[in-house]
């Protein structure tokens, strides 16, 4: 016994003492380890970071001065006597990041940027507290959404939007052959809970990321646990349980966090459920008598039934689910070698497509045209292999091989108002990509470098089946039921060159080929001329920037960019009918090619930051939705229904521009103000028509207060109102039903959050969306916004 007592002894001498010396840096509100802090002493030799537990080994530290210093937190010194310190750091009530990872795949000082890039940290992504990253994107104020559904959500970047803008999730690109033109829902794939952080670059990113980046790239980044500094795991649960009212939203998450020396782990689940959203129900500013919900069809011995809606605030047939995990494993097989896998899995129920069910037909405007649109299950999953490389050699400091295999399904399921039948799309994508990049510093300098691959496989199908008798009958599938491939493969260079202490000077040039093959039967029965598709585009892309830091709180940006999007599946061979035009194939697009320029002005000291951003984009060979004419007629007959003929086409010239402010600052203690607003123009010059997905004025103003454990933020949010000489003709034509007489009224929000840390534990939220019940839509879309929108939610970290 007396023997067991002195081992035990022995070891908790040994413990305390391998702790000694040591600096445990915690959040002073939360008592939260802060992981990243940067501690240096004051003779600026010896430094040290803290790890995930918030400790700092300084026993090398000579008695003195040492300092204490994080983005988010304000610095703090402490007279250092050799013994183990505990620090607690104030958070700043506004943080400004430092780093960014976008730019060049790896990090990079925000400093030597010199496109316009946003980003949104952790904290930020749990205070807001938001449904999807799609409102993640909107709430920031600088990024545009649109929806035509609950389950959507369309971000425009500079007067881009679908497929191209691109999506990245942990480095790989998620857009595909079939992302379309028209407005996407996937980044509701992305879970908001199971995110670090994201990053927004405006403008071009096609040196680094290729085709579709033309308007900009959403680089989404999962938590990564970090490893573990002793022989200890670190383990963290964190939970989530949140409501809100609008939809009578139900969201469960949970995540799981394991860090050892050589391992760690991280699973992540959320599940959504919305019932039918109810909208605002103070109608002015346009929206009067405008997007009431009168009627909604059901199904009654046999017939479709026009029944009235009792409540027109409540948008029927609007509710869905949305499920997500991750799964990600990493393993250290050297010192400088490291192994990561991740598995990604999001699918949803079946998605209404709201503004098709509330379409009427004919000169009745209570008769609706549809009895059945939505969304078949919307299924994500990835596999994501990496291989990352540290330490120095002739050719790079850094290295990474990435490997990853994605699988998309979804479907379109509609049926028209008396019709029996049923019409079922199922489309399916596999798609395979390989990357290789490198980093490689030199004394002044930084080579980025590398080569990318991805390779789609596209099936397609569709059927009819007659809802009462189950009688199943041909369909013309979307895509080409043959089969297609679209393959993509690139190689990049990005040098990054300090010339001096205030100077640096950004290039980039990428090489891109792309071919697209894909051969159908059911064409034909539309156009005879075309029954193979075989397209090879290959484009040079550049990039020339300068980030000039005048002093200390002043820096001007210069960028000028070339971009381009080759055109994909969806562009080139789809079929499909809405309102009352029919679109059909184009054989025979051409890519579109981009030249876009950037000047921003930025100051920026501890306690504010003022950006002023504009822009100016040249687009030729624009694809846009034009007339077209099939078998020598610019209209056909489906179903006993003429509709007028519609294609991609290649518009010539088009010119895009705009502008952005913003504005944060400390105005007092621990009281800050927060200012955005942001505008893009632009016109097809050889139409003489307005670009499409180019936005009215939209921001947002914020003023936010922040005491220890308390944080509160009250905003207001706005879009301007689009009058209808600024919308293309042909999307008033074939989509009539989503704007006013006047064209997109304006409107504005008022909404308040709050968030509370009980303890190091527990966190409560509550916030309060759209105080005056307001009934809005933004611009182009085709559900109304959420009404008054009671929001509770309760984080738990063990």
């Amino acid at each position: 016994m007396r023997h067991n007592l002195k081992i035990a002894l022995l070891l908790c001498f040994i413990s305390f003492q391998s702790f000694s010396q040591n600096a445990l840096i915690v959040d002073d509100a939360t008592g939260k380890p802060i992981v990243d802090v940067f501690i240096y002493h004051e003779n600026k030799e010896n430094v040290a970071y803290s790890n995930e537990k918030g400790l700092a080994n300084i026993s090398d530290f000579p008695k003195g001065l040492v300092f204490f210093q994080h983005p988010s937190y304000y610095q703090q010194s402490i007279a250092y006597l050799g013994s183990d310190l505990r620090v607690s750091l104030k958070e700043k009530i506004m943080s400004f990041n430092e780093v960014v990872i976008s730019a060049n795949k790896w990090e990079q000082a925000e400093e030597s940027v010199s496109q316009k890039i946003m980003t949104i940290n952790r904290k930020t992504i749990q205070f807001q507290n938001p449904q999807t990253s799609a409102d993640l994107l909107a709430g920031s104020g600088q990024v545009f959404v649109q929806k035509s559904q609950l389950g959507g959500g369309s971000p425009k970047i500079r007067g881009f939007a679908a497929n191209s803008v691109l999506l990245v999730v942990d480095g790989v690109r998620m857009n595909n052959a079939i992302f379309r033109s028209g407005n996407l829902q996937n980044v509701i794939n992305i879970d908001p809970n199971a995110l670090s952080s994201s990053e927004v670059i405006f403008g071009p990113g096609s040196v680094i990321y290729g085709s579709d980046a033309l308007g900009g790239v959403m680089d989404f980044h999962t938590i990564d646990p970090g490893w573990s500094t002793d022989n200890q795991a670190d383990i963290r649960i964190n939970t989530l349980a949140r409501y809100s009212t609008a939809a009578n939203e139900r969201t469960g998450h949970v995540d799981l966090s394991v860090s050892q020396k050589q391992f760690t782990f991280f699973h992540s689940s959320s599940f959504t459920s919305f019932d039918d959203l109810r909208a605002g129900s103070n109608r002015s500013g346009g929206y009067e008598g405008e997007f009431e919900r009168t009627f909604y069809v059901d199904r009654i011995n046999g017939q479709d039934q026009l029944i009235l809606n009792e409540d027109v605030d409540i948008q029927k047939f609007s509710g869905y689910d949305l499920f997500n995990t991750i799964s990600k494993i990493k393993y250290r097989l050297g010192p400088k070698t490291d192994v990561s896998y991740g598995f990604y899995f999001s699918t949803t129920s079946d998605i209404p497509r709201y503004d098709l069910l509330s379409e009427t037909s004919g000169p009745d405007t209570d008769s609706l045209a549809a009895a059945e649109w939505y969304y078949g299950p919307q299924k994500w999953q990835m596999h994501n292999v990496k291989f990352n490389f540290y330490g120095k050699n002739a050719l790079f400091d850094q290295a990474k091989l990435t490997l990853a295999y994605q699988r998309f399904d979804e479907g379109r399921n509609d049926r028209n108002f008396g019709d029996d039948r049923l019409r079922t799309r199922t489309e399916s994508v596999d798609m395979y990509t390989v990357s290789l990049d490198f980093d490689k510093e030199f004394r002044n300098s930084n080579l980025y470098y590398g080569m990318d691959f991805y390779h789609n496989d596209i099936h397609s199908e569709a059927f009819r089946r007659n809802v009462e008798t189950d009688e199943i009958t041909e369909a013309n599938s979307r895509y080409p039921n043959g089969g297609s491939d679209y393959t993509s493969f690139a190689i990049y260079g990005s040098y990054v060159n300090q010339l001096s202490s205030q100077v640096t000077f950004n290039s980039g040039l990428r090489f891109n080929t792309i071919s697209l093959q894909g051969e159908t039967s059911d064409v034909q029965a539309l156009n005879n001329n075309l029954s193979e598709i075989d397209l090879t585009n290959s484009a040079f892309n550049g990039s020339l920037g300068l980030a000039i830091n005048l002093n200390e709180l002043n820096k001007i940006s210069l960028n000028f960019s070339t971009g381009f999007r080759s055109p994909n599946i969806d562009d080139v061979g789809k079929i499909f009918d809405v309102g009352n035009s029919l679109v059909v194939p184009n054989p025979d697009l051409n890519p579109e090619y981009s030249l876009s320029y950037e000047v921003a002005y930025q100051r920026k000291s501890g306690v504010s930051l003022f950006r002023a951003v504009a822009f100016h984009s040249r687009l030729f060979d624009a694809i846009i939705d034009g007339p077209f004419t099939l078998n020598g007629s610019n209209t056909a007959t489906i179903d006993g229904e003429t509709l007028a003929v519609f294609a991609k086409v290649n518009a010539g010239v088009a010119e895009i521009y705009g502008g952005s402010l913003s504005y944060t600052a400390e105005v007092a203690a621990n009281w800050a103000l927060s200012k955005t607003i942001s505008y893009t123009g632009g016109r097809d010059i050889t139409n003489d028509q307005p670009l499409r997905h180019t936005t009215p004025i939209f921001g947002k103003v914020s003023v936010t207060h922040k005491k220890r454990k308390f944080r509160s933020e009250f905003y207001f949010e706005y879009n301007s109102n689009r009058n209808r000489s600024d919308i293309p003709s042909a999307e008033i034509d074939r989509k009539p039903y989503l704007y006013t007489d006047e064209g997109s009224p304006g409107w504005y929000t008022l909404n308040v959050k709050t968030s509370y840390q009980i303890n190091e534990h527990f966190n409560f939220n509550l916030g309060l969306e759209n105080i005056l019940d307001k009934h809005y839509r933004p611009y182009s879309s085709g559900i109304s916004a959420p009404g008054r929108n009671l929001i509770f939610a309760l984080r738990a970290t063990i």
